[in-house]
Order: C-alpha cells, then sequence, then structure tokens
C-alpha cells in the first residue's frame, strides 16, 4: 500500500511540474516571450501604494487588500502568424474555466479583436480574475489576478480610470 502510494504522489507531482501554465502555452504559440511580464504579490503593491498620500492610491489600495497576487503579460504581435492557433487557445482557456464555475463578465469578439474577462462571482465579489485582450497584429495583454475583488469598491474609484461599472455591480 506504502508503495502505491508514493508511486502516486511522485506521479502527481510530476504531473503538476510538467504541466504548463497559460502564460507558458501563450508564449510557445506566440513563439516570444513577453515583452512585459509584471508579478506582483499584495505586499508588493501595498508597500508602493504605501508610500503614495495620494486619495486615489488610498482608494486603489483598499479595492487591492483581497488580491494574493497580480501577474501582467503583454505580448506584442506585429508580425505574429500564429494569430489563429493563439485565437483557439485562450478561446480554450476560457471555455476551461468557464467549465470550472467561472463566469464570463465580458466578451467581445470583432473582426481583429477580442476581449474575456472571466472571474468567479460570489455576491459582489470577483474572485481569480483574468482579463484577455488581444489585438491582431499589434498585443495581447493577459491579466490574471488571484483573490478577491470587491465590485462596489472597484465601481467606486472607476471613474478615475475612465471606466463606468455601476451597470454590472448593480448601484
Amino acid at each position: 500500500m506504502k508503495k502505491l502510494l508514493v508511486t502516486l504522489i511522485l506521479s502527481l507531482s510530476f504531473t503538476a511540474i510538467n504541466a504548463k501554465s497559460f502564460i507558458d502555452e501563450v508564449t510557445s504559440v506566440v513563439g516570444s516571450d513577453p515583452q512585459v511580464n509584471i508579478n506582483l504579490s499584495t505586499s508588493i503593491i501595498k508597500t508602493i501604494l504605501a508610500f503614495s498620500d495620494d486619495k486615489d492610491a488610498n482608494d486603489l489600495n483598499t479595492v487591492l487588500k483581497g488580491l494574493d497576487k497580480i501577474r501582467v503579460s503583454v505580448y506584442e504581435l506585429d508580425n505574429n502568424k500564429n494569430t489563429q492557433k493563439l485565437t483557439k487557445l485562450i478561446k480554450s482557456k476560457v471555455d476551461d474555466l468557464s467549465a470550472k464555475g467561472y463566469e464570463q463578465i465580458v466578451t467581445v469578439r470583432e473582426k481583429d479583436e477580442m476581449v474575456y474577462i472571466i472571474a468567479k462571482i460570489k455576491d459582489h465579489y470577483l474572485e481569480d480574475a483574468m482579463i484577455v485582450v488581444m489585438e491582431e497584429g499589434d498585443e495581447l495583454v493577459i491579466i490574471s489576478m488571484e483573490g478577491v475583488v470587491d465590485l462596489q469598491q472597484l465601481a467606486q474609484i472607476s471613474d478615475h480610470f475612465d471606466v463606468d461599472l455601476n451597470d454590472i455591480v448593480g448601484h
């Protein structure tokens, strides 16, 4: 029994180590690393915002307090010939997350542009959100957030960024 358990644990560990992340898959299809790749934990974000006495920074700090991690990756797509494969990969990821209980909050698919915002939603909280924006021949931006964001607080500061979230929150 111990031998079976050890074999199972080792095989699961090996699978986890070899499983490609979504960013790794995108990098493979694009054929280059992201031009911008930012990985921030909440403690780093709060440290940066703590040095500002600006009201907007304090409001943003309040909104971000429930996040554990933010990752932003930006790929240049100027000469990318794998746009169709990249589009299928993104759609597959969105479908996979939807099957795991995530909701597509925003979906925009036009001729040469697509936008997805997908997250788990509980009451007025977003949990583990992903934002994907791709414009063919320009760039692909992937923002993933682990943790919880209060939509009501986000809506309160969204007008500072020319975004109106009040319809989504239900004010």
